[in-house]
């Protein structure tokens, strides 16, 4: 009993300095960002001129884009399918029958959203587009045709012709069944946009691009820049103590080395000769 209490004891104890490691490990990568997210702040700071061009050639880039970028404008219209007058009874209300009508609506937005019915509406006019989807905010046969086009006038335009094409597109496709007049689905409009809207969310979106980038390429050419500065100081700090001895040295003084040797050997001389020259009373 008391082995395996002193074998669980160590354990533990390996386990609490195993966890103890791996949390002074994670402050110690943690402090490590603050510290270069620190000299990144400090080298903004110095090269703050840089910075100072950076935002405003971002600036010009975001009006550019601003400028460049077109605006589109959008108009929508609402149409609901009605149940065939075969279907209701006399002195009944119509919209208690619109349950039935999903498959139809499904069939008839296919057949509108289709290549055909874009080229018949739209034909070669450039930045033009429609779409018919089922109203999400209701369990009816609701359809919302939504339409963008370069102006407001063109965008009206276009959702009443889309409006108007959506119950003939209903007509055919039940002609080619030879549906009865009587049984005939029909249709609505409970809504459709007499003014367009200004849609500018691709234009925001470049923006938005055209910003963060310059931004990060400031960023990053300050950082380029401090690092190229900061290996050329330290490089003509490990090469200035060899110019010094450089100039204090033998060579600084102007003279060969031949000269410099013959110089050494006449002292050399001149001292092994005067010992002897005392001793003789010269």
């Amino acid at each position: 009993m008391e082995s395996a209490t002193a074998n669980s004891a160590p354990s533990s104890t390996v386990r609490e300095f195993v966890g103890w490691l791996g949390g002074a490990t994670s402050v110690a990568n943690f402090w490590g960002k603050i510290m270069v997210l620190n000299d990144m702040l400090l080298s903004l700071l110095r090269r703050w001129y840089i910075v100072v061009l950076g935002l405003i050639l971002t600036a010009a880039g975001v009006y550019g884009a601003y400028s460049v970028t077109p605006v589109s404008f959008s108009a929508s219209s609402t149409v609901v399918l009605l149940p065939p007058e075969k279907s209701v009874e006399d002195g009944d209300n119509p919209y208690l029958y619109l349950g039935g009508l999903g498959q139809a609506l499904n069939v008839l937005v296919i057949s509108m959203n289709s290549e055909a019915s874009q080229e018949l509406l739209i034909g070669s006019e450039p930045g033009q587009s429609f779409t018919l989807a089922q109203d999400n905010a209701s369990t009816g046969p609701i359809i919302n045709i939504a339409v963008e086009a370069p102006t407001g006038e063109q965008a009206v335009e276009l959702v009443n012709k889309v409006t108007e094409q959506l119950p003939k597109t209903l007509d055919s496709l039940q002609d080619e069944l030879k549906v009865p007049s009587d049984a005939k689905i029909g249709t609505m409009t409970l809504a459709e946009s007499q003014e367009a809207k200004t849609e500018n969310r691709r234009q925001l979106q470049v923006m938005i691009v055209v910003a963060g980038a310059g931004l990060v390429l400031t960023v990053l050419f300050v950082a380029a820049l401090e690092k190229y500065l900061t290996k050329r100081k330290a490089k003509k700090g490990a090469t200035k103590p060899n110019n010094k001895q450089d100039d204090h040295g033998p060579s600084g003084s102007g003279l060969s080395q031949i000269e410099t040797s013959q110089r050494i050997d006449d002292k050399e001389i001149r001292r092994a000769i005067q010992p002897v020259r005392f001793a003789g009373g010269i």
